[in-house]
This record gives structure tokens, sequence and C-alpha cells, in this order.
């Protein structure tokens, strides 16, 4: 009977040592980045609470709907609450938190976000749509519309809240594709 021997793949110790290194560090990394999303994450979303209730000691809205935050020429917390009589209202309320820069705008006289979509799916066929959301351009409420165009362009467009004229239009190209 002959004796048969099976080779094993030997992998010299330094080796496995770089290896479990290497992986250690991946996870760790790995990880780290799940915590970091995580913290910017809630950093991004926790001042909301002292928002709302600023809020609604300073205006008339009683409750909230949605925080949103826009990041323009300033940068605005966009609050969607209703008062006491049941008006809706979209508040513009500054990071600044200076009384004299929030904006007030009452939803029963804009053009809502449907009608802007439909508007918007009718004349760009072929387009990508990423958002829509309320803006302040300058000192006038705007929808900004941000899609890509049949051209694959990065399109940031800002339409009149009241009766949807364009503010201003960003187009961006690819550079590297």
């Amino acid at each position: 009977m002959e004796n048969k021997r099976y080779s094993r793949l030997n992998i010299p110790d330094w080796l496995k040592w770089v290896f479990a290194v290497t992986l250690l560090i991946l996870i760790a990394c790995f990880i780290y980045g799940i915590y970091l999303y995580n913290a910017i994450q809630q950093d991004k979303t926790s001042s909301f609470e002292d928002v709302k209730d600023e809020v609604m000691a300073e205006t008339e809205i009683v409750t909230i709907d949605k925080v949103k935050r826009f990041h323009g020429d300033k940068a605005y917390y966009i609050i969607y609450g209703e008062t006491n009589n049941n008006k809706q209202k979209i508040i513009y309320y500054p990071f600044s938190k200076n009384i004299e820069d929030i904006t007030i705008v009452d939803k029963s006289e804009i053009i809502s976000e449907e009608s802007i979509r439909k508007g918007w799916n009718e004349s760009c066929k072929n387009c990508n749509l990423f958002d829509i959301t309320p803006a302040l351009v300058g000192d006038k409420p705007s929808w900004e519309i941000t899609f890509t165009d049949d051209s694959n362009r990065y399109v940031i467009d800002y339409l009149s809240i009241y009766d949807s004229t364009r503010i201003e239009q960003f187009r961006f190209n690819h550079m590297f594709k």
C-alpha cells in the first residue's frame, strides 16, 4: 500500500500577520465610517427641536409638520406648519436666528409642489428629477428643482413660488466620464 501525502499550502507567518492586520484595519475603517455617518446625520437634525420651539414662540404657528434645511446665500430652516385657524404656512427661519430675516409664506397663495412637478414632467420628457424643495433666492421664495436634463447635465432651477416664473438656473456639465 502506497502512502500518499497531501501537501498543505504553506503560507509564511509574516504574510498571515500582514493579512490579519490589514483585515483589522479595514474593519476598523468600516466601523468608523458608519459611526461618522450617524454622527453627521444626528448633528444635521439635532437643532430641529429647538428651531420648532423658537418658531412656535415667535410666530402664529401652533403645529409643525416638517422641518428641512436650505443653503443658498444664507442658510435657512424650512418649516411647514399650521396656525390656529388651520392656515398652512411655510416659514423660512434663518440659521442666524435673526427675527427680521424670517419669511412666512401662506400655502394657499403659492403654486403647489405637485403643480410644479406636473409642469416639469411635461416640459422635460427625458430628464431625471432628483428633488423639488422650497428655497429662498435673495429675498424671493421659490421652488428649487434639481434634475439631470436630456444632455446629462446637472440642473438646478429656481422658479417663483407664486407664479412659477424662472428666477435663475444653473447647468453643470460633466468634466470626467
